[in-house]
């Protein structure tokens, strides 16, 4: 028995274990520095705690996901086109309205102004649009004040209600950016897919001087750009289509979830108010009224400084100007991809000032060839500023936010392409439109300002 006993110790012998490496408990509401340092990445080995449930799915949509996604997206790149289109034809239109109405650039200036007081209307009166016919109705009101304006435009009334008209093409502008550059900044791989989208308005802003110097030079009559006439589809017609494109697309979007969204039940005004107490909305409303006036005011007298000033021929100038917006669409295309990447705020502080750096060579350059290709380079780098703008508020506002405060933005930047050219207009009924060149360079200069105080990271919604 006592042998058996020691036989018994002898076998069970216990050895010296080494302990397993420690499993992480990370906790989830510390904020002690000296406990979360003691929880380091290598240490955590259970790996499956980390994972979402089986039963968790992504809020954020994607372009093709679901699939009527895909024509929604296209139908918006159509749209978009037919609206870079409508701020591309005013700058190739102020020669010919100066001829016509034999005005001069002072008075002209407000076909920039005007359609300001659309956009601002818009501002307003979005949100609650959304909320009364979704998207659907947004749709067919913006598109719809685009027919007007132009079935009015292709009857070449008096310039006094030109001006009146352009104000319906203003409202329409400001009720598509507010609605399309929400959802879009959305969507998975928001920087990508505003690129793409902004991009089409350049596609079209690039067609408008060029389109508009063929009918001149064959018909002599400006207002056909905006009717069809003599088997011509004008801007008119592209509008109707936009209108039942992108109508059809978002016709199940008819309000219901925007009625159900976690807001406060305000009037409009009154919510849009409040939303602009925002210092993030306030900040980047800012921005993005100091970009698009750059760029219009750039797009839109570049045709008459280059033929007064370069002394350049009308279908030269017209063609360069073509290549300022040509560089906008290839930066939007090309850059979306590179911004997302790096960041936003490291990328359009890059964008202005190799913009600044070329905007002096176009200055100081005098010759013709130098100023055309200064203005596609431009062009180029100020491609994703405004995508990123926009992309940069959807990531500092949660998401009931978006529609209000991205809105309000998009919409009341466009009176940015009202403002600066009018008063560049202005400028140079008494120094002459050599003035273009400073009044750009303090825009990008204004913008780079903003922009490093945004990139501080300080900004509280």
């Amino acid at each position: 028995m006592s042998k058996t006993a020691v036989t018994t110790a002898e076998t069970v012998i216990l050895q010296p274990l080494s302990l397993p490496a420690p499993i992480a408990s990370i906790p989830s509401r510390s904020s002690d520095p000296d406990v979360l340092a003691s929880f380091s990445e290598h240490s955590v080995h259970d790996t499956e705690s980390a994972l979402p449930p089986e039963t968790a799915v992504s809020t954020s949509q994607r372009w093709n996901d679901p699939p009527r996604n895909k024509y929604r997206v296209f139908s918006c790149f159509f749209t978009f086109i037919v609206y870079g289109m409508n701020d591309g034809a005013p700058g190739a239109m102020v020669p010919l309205f100066g001829e016509y109405y034999h005005l001069p650039h002072s008075i002209i200036s407000l076909i920039f102004l005007s359609p300001m007081i659309g956009c601002v209307l818009a501002s307003f009166t979005s949100n609650r649009l959304h909320a009364v016919a979704g998207r659907r109705g947004v749709a067919a009101t913006a598109t719809g004040a685009y027919m007007l304006a132009y079935i009015g435009l292709s009857q070449h009334p008096p310039f006094g209600v030109v001006v009146c008209l352009l104000v319906l093409t203003g409202f329409g502008s400001g009720l598509m950016n507010g609605s399309w550059n929400s959802w879009f900044g959305g969507l998975v791989q928001g920087s990508t897919v505003l690129g793409f989208l902004h991009g089409f308005w350049g596609l079209g802003a690039t067609l408008a001087p060029i389109l508009v110097s063929r009918i001149v030079v064959k018909v002599e009559d400006w207002w056909i750009f905006y009717c069809k006439c003599q088997r011509r589809k004008g801007i008119a017609g592209l509008s109707c289509l936009a209108c039942i494109g992108v109508t059809s697309s978002f016709w199940d979007d008819v309000g219901t979830g925007f009625r159900r969204q976690p807001v406060t039940p305000l009037p409009n005004a009154q919510g849009t108010i409040k939303i602009l107490k925002n210092r993030v909305t306030l900040t980047l409303s800012a921005f993005m009224v100091l970009y698009v006036g750059s760029e219009v005011t750039i797009g839109g007298w570049l045709l008459t400084f280059l033929m007064n000033v370069r002394k350049g021929s009308p279908a030269a100038s017209s063609l360069a100007t073509s290549g300022f917006w040509i560089g906008v669409t290839v930066g939007r295309f090309s850059l979306g991809w590179i911004t997302g990447y790096v960041g936003e705020k490291i990328m359009v502080s890059l964008y202005l000032i190799i913009a600044i750096v070329l905007e002096l060579v176009f200055w100081l350059g005098q010759k013709f060839a130098v100023s055309a290709v200064m203005a596609a380079l431009i062009g180029v780098s100020i491609g994703m500023i405004m995508p990123s703008g926009i992309r940069m508020m959807t990531k500092l506002l949660p998401p009931e936010k978006h529609l209000v405060s991205v809105g309000f933005a998009t919409a009341f930047a466009v009176s940015g392409s009202s403002i600066f050219p009018f008063a560049a207009g202005a400028l140079a009924q008494v120094y002459g439109v050599q003035v273009l060149q400073p009044v750009a360079l303090a825009l990008f200069g204004s913008q780079l300002l903003l922009w490093l105080f945004i990139s501080r990271g300080k900004l509280k919604v």
